[in-house]
């Protein structure tokens, strides 16, 4: 809903940049659920901004599929289906691989320290499901590899990387119910190899951190949509 928009007051970078991290922080939360109609206008008066800085931003959720258009020119929150969940997971996974193959050798034991502390957070969480936020499990897995992205001296790949960190934070939103545990654990297991250093592994080590959990948060999402579609047909 666009009543959850606060307007854009300080402005110390380009205008169409803080619309854009605007909706997309929005759109991640679930402030903009799934399908909601967005129109420039609207979008325009809630941030105080003109509709050059929002049409912009619009173009650029689009090219990263967080917009989507129909036919009429219309822009919604997009609803991803199972191909573009897997084709962000994959895609994460191949890019991950290669930072964790570069990070070992510029890693000290600061940074290991700095990583164990994200850890332990980690597992407050893992140690109480029932209290589980998503949003901060988020940021505290974001926190985690972000850090390793920056330890792998490769901007080009640290750029790749960021530049999809919004459609994974989407993926992890869509996907956030589907019972992932041991969030800590399996962390761990990533700072083990990294003080291992054996880069041959490190594609076998990211694909087994990434990927099952990914089939079963598509397979929970799957069964969600057809209990959704289920529930809309008893209320027609």
């Amino acid at each position: 809903m666009l009543s959850n928009l606060s307007p854009i007051i300080s402005r110390p970078q380009r205008l169409s940049d803080q619309v854009y991290e605007t909706l997309c922080d929005a759109i991640v939360e679930g402030k903009l659920p799934p399908g909601e109609r967005l129109r420039e206008a609207e979008v325009a008066r809630a941030l105080r901004v003109s509709r050059t800085p929002v049409r912009t931003a619009f173009a650029k959720l689009i090219q990263q599929q967080m917009l989507r258009t129909n036919a009429s020119g219309a822009y919604y929150v997009a609803e991803w289906d199972r191909k573009t969940l897997w084709e962000i997971a994959t895609l994460r996974a191949a890019l991950e691989s290669l930072a964790f193959s570069l990070a070992p050798q510029n890693l000290s034991q600061e940074d290991f320290d700095y990583l164990e502390g994200i850890i332990r957070q980690m597992e407050e969480m893992d140690a109480n499901p029932a209290s589980s936020d998503y949003k901060r499990m988020a940021q505290f897995d974001f926190q985690f590899h972000t850090y390793i992205w920056s330890r792998t001296g490769h901007d080009l790949l640290e750029q790749a990387l960021e530049n999809i960190k919004p459609q994974a934070h989407y993926y992890m939103y869509l996907t956030r119910q589907a019972g992932q545990v041991d969030y800590a654990e399996r962390h761990r297991i990533l700072i083990q190899f990294l003080k291992q250093g054996d880069r041959s592994q490190a594609n076998e080590i990211m694909l087994d951190h990434i990927l099952p959990s990914a089939e079963k948060a598509i397979a929970w999402w799957e069964r969600r949509q057809e209990e959704m579609a289920e529930e809309q047909e008893l209320t027609e």
